[in-house]
C-alpha cells in the first residue's frame, strides 16, 4: 500500500512541475511477435505461447543490443526534474536533477525506479574553455550509471557489483538495494580524468547482519589525435562480501573483485558512450535530445573501437576446504561501423570468458571457481550487417546475420543438480552459458554446436518520432535443452528444435 501511495504523489508531483519535455528517453511500444513459428507452447524453454501481442528478451538475438540493457520492446520513460543555477562563488555552478525511470510491465503494473538521479557541483578556473571544468558528482539513491568499462555488453561496476546476493542488501520492498556514488572528474579539452567511490550493503552471514562494502574506481581518456583517434582507461577495486556457505561452517572468506579496462577509438566524427552509461540532464538551455533521427549528410564517415576487459576476484576453491583461489576473467569487444551515403554497414564481433559473464553472480556455481579437470570455454561471435535508407519513402531496409560459439564448461563432476540431483544430472555434463543464469545442461558426451542467426529488418518512418518496424529472424541452435516425462513418468532430458523461425512487428513511438 505504501509504495501505491507513493507512485501516486509522485505521479501528481510529475503533474503539477513538470512539462512535457520534462519526460525523457520515452518509449511507447506495441508489439505483435512470435520468437519461433515451429513449434508449439511447452515445446521451448522459455516457452514459447504463440503468436500474439508482446515481445521479451526471447525475440533478440545475441548481436542485438550491444549498447543497452534493454531489449527495445519496452513501453517506458525517464521522467527528469532538473536544476541549473550559478553559485554566490566565481567560477562556480551547480546542477542537480531527479530522474525516475517509468517502466510498464506486461502485467499492467507500473515499476518506478531512480535512474541515478544526481547533484553536481562544477568548477571552471579562470581562461579554461565552455567545455572544460572540474566536477563533483553525488549519486544519492543509485550509481549504476556510473560504470567502468564503455559498450554496455562489456561494462561492469554498476549497482550489480553489491545487489547479486538474494536476500542481503534489500530495501523494504524487497528489492535489491540500489548503490549510492561519489566522482570527482577533471575534464580539459583533450583529456579527463577521474576517481570515484560507492558503497553498497551485503549480508555478512557469520554475523546474520548487513555489513557496509565498497568500491574505488579511477580513469582517464586522451585525444592522441584531436577530434580522431582516442585512448581511456580506467579500474577498480570492490569488496563484495564473504562466501555464504563458507560462512555457515564458521569460515570468514572474503570476496574481492578488481580489474581494468581499455579502449581505444578511431573516428570521423563524435563517438558518445552508451545511452545507459549518459546521464539524464534535461537542461532547457542546451539541446539534448535522446532520440535523433539517424542523419544521412553524405559522403564517407567511420567509428571504430576495441575495448578490453581484465579482472579477477577470490572465490571458494572447490578441490580445498574453506579455502579460496583468484578466478581470472577477460573479454575483448571489436566495433566497426561506417556510413557512405545512405548506406551503413557494421561489424560487431565479441570474446567473454564464462567468468565474465558471471562475474557478478560471482562464479558458477555461485561463489565457486571451478573444479579441477574442467574445460572452459569462452563466448565468441561475430556480426556483421548493413541498411539502406530510402529518403522519398522514409523507409529504412537491412540485414544482419552472425555466429556464435556459446561460453560452456565441461566439469568431471556434476554441481548443478542439487544435494539430491536426478538420475538425468549426474557424471560429467557440459553446460552451456549463453548470459547471466541463462544455460542449458547437455546430455552425456554431447558436443556444442555454434549457433548460426541472420535477420531482415525494416523501418518505415512514419514521423520524426514514430515508426513502424519489422524483424523476420531464423537461427539454428542445437544446444537448446529440455526435460519432459516418459512413458515411465521420469524426467528425460531432450533436445529442443534446433531450427528457429519468429517475427517482430512493431509499432513504437520514441521521443
Amino acid at each position: 500500500m505504501r509504495a501505491l501511495h507513493t507512485a501516486v504523489a509522485l505521479g501528481a508531483l510529475v503533474a503539477s512541475t513538470a512539462l512535457g519535455g520534462d519526460f525523457m528517453d520515452t518509449r511507447v511500444t506495441f508489439a505483435l511477435a512470435n520468437s519461433n513459428v515451429l513449434v508449439k507452447p511447452g515445446e521451448t524453454t522459455p516457452n514459447e505461447p504463440g503468436t500474439g501481442f508482446g515481445a521479451a528478451r526471447q525475440n533478440t538475438q545475441f548481436y542485438d543490443n550491444f549498447n543497452t540493457r534493454f531489449t527495445g520492446f519496452e513501453t517506458l520513460s525517464t521522467v527528469g526534474l532538473y536544476k541549473r543555477s550559478p553559485s554566490f562563488f566565481e567560477g562556480f555552478d551547480a546542477e542537480a536533477a531527479l530522474n525516475v525511470l517509468f517502466n510498464d510491465l506486461a502485467s499492467g503494473a507500473i515499476t518506478l525506479f531512480d535512474n541515478s538521479s544526481y547533484i553536481k557541483l562544477n568548477y571552471k578556473p579562470l581562461g579554461w574553455g565552455s567545455r572544460e571544468e572540474i566536477a563533483l558528482t553525488a549519486f544519492p539513491v543509485s550509481s549504476d550509471r556510473f560504470r567502468l568499462g564503455y559498450a554496455w555488453k562489456v561494462s561492469w561496476g554498476g549497482d550489480s557489483a553489491f545487489t547479486y546476493n538474494q536476500g542481503s542488501g534489500t530495501s523494504s520492498t524487497g528489492r535489491p538495494s540500489a548503490v549510492p556514488g561519489l566522482k570527482l572528474q577533471i575534464t580539459r579539452d583533450r583529456w579527463y580524468a577521474f576517481v570515484g567511490m560507492k558503497t553498497g550493503l551485503l549480508l555478512n552471514n557469520l554475523l546474520n547482519v548487513q555489513e557496509r562494502q565498497y568500491g574505488f574506481l579511477g580513469g582517464a581518456g586522451v585525444d592522441i589525435l584531436a577530434n580522431r583517434l582516442r585512448f581511456e582507461v580506467n579500474g577498480g577495486y570492490f569488496q563484495r562480501g564473504i562466501a555464504p556457505s563458507l560462512a555457515t561452517q564458521g569460515v570468514e572468506a572474503p570476496i574481492n573483485a578488481g580489474g581494468a579496462s581499455a579502449q581505444l577509438s578511431f573516428f570521423s566524427d563524435q563517438i558518445l558512450p552508451s545511452i545507459d552509461l549518459r546521464l539524464y540532464r534535461n537542461d532547457p538551455d542546451i539541446a539534448n535530445r535522446f532520440f535523433v533521427p539517424e542523419s544521412y549528410p553524405g559522403g564517407f564517415s567511420y567509428q571504430l573501437s576495441l575495448e578490453g576487459s581484465g579482472l579477477v576476484q577470490s572465490l571458494i576453491d572447490p578441490d580445498r576446504f574453506a579455502a579460496t583461489k583468484l578466478q581470472p576473467a577477460g573479454a575483448l569487444a571489436l566495433q566497426m561501423r561506417f556510413k557512405y551515403d545512405f548506406w551503413r554497414f557494421y561489424f560487431i564481433g565479441l570474446v567473454r570468458s564464462l567468468s565474465f559473464i558471471q562475474f557478478d553472480v560471482p562464479g558458477l556455481p555461485p561463489y565457486y571457481d571451478y573444479s579441477a579437470g574442467s574445460t572452459v570455454s569462452p563466448e565468441i561471435w561475430g556480426a556483421i550487417g548493413g541498411d539502406k535508407f530510402w529518403p522519398r519513402i522514409h523507409l529504412t531496409t537491412g540485414l544482419v546475420g552472425g555466429v556464435q560459439m556459446p561460453a560452456y564448461v565441461s566439469a568431471p563432476r556434476f554441481d548443478f543438480g542439487g544435494q539430491n540431483p536426478p538420475p538425468g544430472l549426474t557424471g560429467p555434463r557440459t553446460v552451456v552459458v549463453r548470459d547471466v543464469n541463462t544455460v542449458s545442461i547437455l546430455p552425456p558426451d554431447a558436443p556444442v554446436i555454434p549457433i548460426m542467426s541472420i535477420k531482415a529488418t525494416f523501418k518505415l518512418d512514419l514521423s520524426e518520432y514514430f515508426a513502424f518496424i519489422g524483424e523476420v529472424f531464423y537461427n539454428r541452435d542445437a544446444n537448446r535443452t529440455t526435460f519432459r516425462d516418459s512413458t515411465q513418468s521420469i524426467n528425460v532430458q531432450v533436445f529442443e528444435k534446433e531450427h528457429q523461425l519468429g517475427f517482430n512487428l512493431v509499432l513504437q513511438a520514441r521521443f
